[in-house]
């Protein structure tokens, strides 16, 4: 599996070519290992302004990633369980099936039930 991608919205300038000059002008300050990913702060100096930048790497098929809630959605759409299914199966409604599912998604960053299926169940 690649790297994902992410669609810039219309008007955005990118803003990769500033990232990575800034990134490559760094130095690690710290890395931790953290539950669900890893975590680590660089700094560096445009020679006019110093600046820190702290990312967090998360592990999206780690099960801290989701809520309790969007761990059991997550499982029962893996089984191949439509929207009505899982709801009634939760006690929850449809919409809180729904809204789960776009944050599972949105976490994972995946837009299909193939791609959620692929990267948690495969």
């Amino acid at each position: 599996m690649g790297a994902a991608r992410h669609k810039r919205p219309s008007g955005m300038p990118d803003v990769t070519p500033l990232l990575v000059r800034l990134v490559s002008q760094c130095r690690a300050l710290s890395v931790e290992q953290r539950t669900g990913g890893v975590a680590f702060r660089l700094a560096g100096s445009t020679g006019r302004v110093d600046y820190s930048i702290t990312c967090l790497l998360g592990d999206p098929r780690s099960p801290h990633v989701l809520t309790t809630a969007e761990q059991a959605v997550a499982a029962q759409l893996c089984e191949g369980r439509t929207i009505a299914q899982i709801a009634s199966l939760r006690g929850v409604s449809a919409n809180t099936v729904k809204s789960q599912v776009r944050q599972i998604f949105r976490k994972l960053n995946v837009d299909s039930r193939v791609a959620l299926v692929r990267l948690l169940c495969a």
